[in-house]
């Protein structure tokens, strides 16, 4: 079993076997079981339009949520090669290796 966190409504990841998929309705802030997770938050806060948009007051806080995610169960953040979430969160950014956790970014 792999946890899909922050999916769209229509995500593809419904359809896939195997897959426990957390969208809005779901949401993946209520995720607490151990799988190894697919992490897609939201990324319009920390992209480089970041200026022209209006997240929700909660919505950066659920990268940081994603990121301990998938560091507590394996798996993959996906997030833009370009965010300023790297740098935010400590982590290197795409090709520049691997973190303290082991991770190895990418884009």
């Amino acid at each position: 079993m792999v946890a899909v966190l922050f999916a769209r409504k229509d995500s593809v990841y419904k359809t896939i076997p195997g897959t426990d998929v957390y969208d809005i309705d779901r949401d993946a802030r209520n995720y607490s079981s151990n799988f190894p997770v697919v992490a897609h938050p939201p990324c319009r806060a920390w992209g480089k339009l970041k200026y022209f948009v209006r997240p929700r007051p909660d919505e950066k806080a659920l990268a940081f949520f994603a990121i301990d995610q998938v560091r507590r169960n394996g798996g993959i953040l996906e997030h833009p090669a370009y965010s300023s979430l790297w740098q935010a969160a400590g982590l290197p950014r795409p090709g520049a290796g691997k973190d303290e956790w082991g991770g190895t970014p990418s884009t």
